[in-house]
């Protein structure tokens, strides 16, 4: 707490990890003067109707956006929901949509066996991933109940459950390793994950409603280049459709529609280049930390096109 107080400038790159001690260290600091910068990662919790936690989040962070040495940046866009711009000051992109622009430049990607076993298993059909742990909020029943429902779709495609189990998704588990799908029931390094992203063909980014967050999964296959599934109607549909990425489309628990999207796997016209998209997530955001760290309101409203507001 001690160097945190001191120090001159603080960056917490995510304020959810514990609210009450950021808010303690954020107040603490506009006090003794010094400013303090975080990333708002669902700033969308502050507006969900019938609960009380709701409430007083909104409140506590429209009194915290309030504070000249306090800057609160939403990696949820503002255009998604105008209200966001009422308890954050402004909006960066996920880092995950633009954290890769150096290895693309430089063409620096790990391999692994695990990738290498994926490419061999396939037999050459498309690759579909749903990576890190599986829970209901990601949608991993969803998927088992489509695989349950169509297992010759595993004829033309290879689906891959990477990520420890939990308990509770033991059966949905047995689903998709029944239907003949490869469950990996670990945890994966990061070059694993990285390289398994490079071999799949497409990424499952398909959540419960529920889970209306940004996700480092789409904003990874934007990178890579590659297909993604999505939430019909999500934000990252929304966000998808600003920045002209195209996407697979499924209303949740549809198992027909759900079915019939895994069909198009690895069809269809070529992505689009996503470096460019990248770029300008990573240099509109840049561009906009780099404002926030420096205080510098002039330069603020210029990296936010004037629809920000700078402190008060």
């Amino acid at each position: 707490m001690r160097t945190l107080l001191a120090a001159d400038k603080v960056l917490f790159a995510t304020l959810e990890d514990d609210n009450a001690f950021f808010f303690a260290v954020a107040i603490l600091r506009a006090i003794l003067g010094r400013h303090t910068v975080a990333i708002f990662m669902s700033p969308r919790r502050c507006f969900i109707q019938g609960f009380i936690n709701s409430t007083v989040r909104r409140h506590a962070f429209r009194f915290l956006k309030r504070l000249r040495s306090v800057t609160l940046l939403s990696i949820l866009p503002f255009y998604l929901d105008k209200r966001f711009a009422s308890v954050a000051d402004d909006w960066i992109y996920d880092p995950q949509f633009w954290d890769l622009d150096k290895r693309i430049e430089n063409s620096d990607w790990p391999d692994s066996a695990l990738a290498q076993d994926l490419k061999r298993k396939a037999r050459g059909r498309p690759i579909l991933l749903f990576l890190g742990g599986p829970s209901f909020l990601k949608g991993f029943p969803f998927l088992a109940e489509i695989l349950r429902a169509r297992p010759a779709i595993m004829d033309r495609l290879m689906i891959v459950v990477a990520g420890k189990i939990p308990e509770d998704q033991r059966r949905s588990a047995e689903l998709a390793s029944e239907a003949g799908g490869l469950v990996i029931d670990r945890y994966l390094t990061d070059d694993e994950v990285l390289s398994a992203k490079r071999c799949a063909t497409c990424l499952w980014a398909c959540y419960h409603p529920s889970y209306d967050s940004s996700s480092g999964l789409f904003g990874r296959a934007m990178q890579l280049g590659k297909q993604v599934i999505v939430r019909r109607g999500s934000n990252v549909d929304t966000i998808a459709s600003h920045l002209k990425y195209p996407v697979h489309r499924c209303a949740f628990d549809d198992i027909e529609e759900g079915a019939a999207v895994l069909m198009k796997i690895g069809q269809g016209d070529a992505l689009p280049q996503s470096s460019a998209i990248t770029l300008t997530c990573r240099d509109q955001s840049v561009a906009r930390l780099r404002a926030a760290l420096e205080d510098r309101d002039n330069e603020f409203a210029e990296a936010t096109s004037g629809k920000a507001e700078p402190h008060r």
